[in-house]
């Protein structure tokens, strides 16, 4: 009986150790998305600026309403990017340790899962907005 004991408790451990590696390999893949998403919208940034500031150069009040708005739409992105980065920053430090758990590890997946939707969602915003900015300047 003592050994059949051993022998749940060992294909336990050894079920919740194969849990938590699959977990920690989803946790830094989709950590490398995020950063790789990251790394296209954060060198825009200057563009956004500087596509606002040509707008109001260009502005006139035959298009004011039209520029004004697609300025505010540039400043949503540079600000969403702004915020991103600062609530990833708090969620993940640079510091940040896995779990060893594998109920805390799918916490913090599921955290990350939501940080690299709303990263992904900014990034095809941030490049929308850019291109029709350009267009209008045209």
């Amino acid at each position: 009986m003592k050994s059949l004991w051993t022998l749940v408790l060992l294909v336990l451990l050894v079920s919740c150790n194969e849990e938590l590696q699959e977990q920690k390999v989803a946790f830094e893949n989709l950590k490398q998305e995020s950063m790789e998403a990251h790394d296209v919208i954060m060198p825009k940034m200057g563009d956004l600026m500087d596509l606002s500031n040509q707008l109001s150069a260009k502005m006139d009040s035959t298009n004011a309403d039209v520029m004004m708005s697609k300025k505010g739409e540039l400043q949503k992105a540079h600000d969403d990017m702004m915020t991103w980065m600062h609530d990833y920053s708090e969620k993940f430090p640079y510091e940040f340790q896995l779990p060893t758990d594998p109920e805390v590890m799918q916490q913090q997946l599921n955290i990350l899962q939501e940080e690299y939707d709303e990263i992904e969602e900014l990034k095809v915003r941030t490049l929308k907005v850019i291109d029709e900015a350009e267009d209008l300047l045209k």
